[in-house]
């Protein structure tokens, strides 16, 4: 892969390193809609101790260096998985979170009666489940052009997607920028095209859905996978060789 190596010089660390770990809290007594909203927070870095650990396999440092090694942050993500089987209306739920969530919400939903939009649910091989909305991807930008969005969200919703129907976005900008019309249209495209690799597919009004009973968003990951090896493999031959 030696086409790659201008890329994995750009690198910060080790791609191979990158861990995700899942944050989610509620109350015992729920209040609201903790019953029916549940919020994943997904941090995605390289923790310290693993950073030390794999300068000390490889490298000639003294322990001073080892104990101010500092992780690395390479990026956070949030979904929302609404449960449509519990004791509150899911789009109320989803109109007390954000306007994105409420947006996806009135796409998706039949409004007054918190049921599946009878497109949605055409368009869906097996309409019986909770919904997960992918709500932010964000990675730092060292970490930006290497493809880890798609292998990194397509992991993450692995773990987080199981009982659901369908996984829910609406590419576009999630990084806090001020965007003209034109600029946001053409993130919005340019991430619809991201997400594609994964399995997203455009249903309506700017919302693109993930299909969990499909066969093709798993090969899709699997290809991910593949590559993100394969980059982590170009990395180790030019950094450890």
């Amino acid at each position: 892969m030696t086409t790659a190596l201008p890329e994995v010089v750009r690198l910060p660390a080790d791609p191979s390193l990158i861990q995700l770990s899942y944050h989610h809290e509620h109350p015992i007594r729920s209040y609201e809609f903790e019953d029916t909203l549940e919020v994943w927070r997904v941090n995605v870095r390289i923790d310290a101790d693993v950073l030390a650990e794999d300068m000390a396999a490889y490298e000639d440092v003294d322990q001073e260096t080892l104990d101010a090694v500092e992780g690395i942050t390479v990026g956070r993500m949030s979904f929302v998985r609404v449960r449509m089987f519990g004791p509150d209306h899911p789009f109320h739920a989803m109109d007390s979170y954000t306007g994105d969530v409420c947006r996806i919400g009135e796409t998706l939903l039949d409004v007054a009666s918190g049921q599946w939009d009878t497109a949605f649910e055409e368009a869906l091989a097996h309409p019986v489940g909770d919904l997960l909305v992918m709500d932010r991807v964000i990675l730092e930008p060292a970490w930006r052009g290497f493809g880890l969005g798609p292998v990194l969200a397509g992991a993450a919703i692995r773990r987080l997607s199981s009982d659901c129907v369908a996984v829910a976005c609406e590419p576009g900008s999630a990084d806090g920028r001020d965007l003209t019309g034109t600029q946001h249209r053409e993130a919005a495209a340019k991430l619809a095209g991201t997400w594609s690799r994964i399995g997203f597919e455009p249903f309506a009004d700017g919302v693109h859905i993930l299909d969990c009973h499909l066969q093709r968003p798993h090969d899709l990951l699997v290809e991910r996978q593949r590559e993100f090896k394969e980059l982590c493999r170009a990395w180790h031959d030019h950094h450890r060789s």
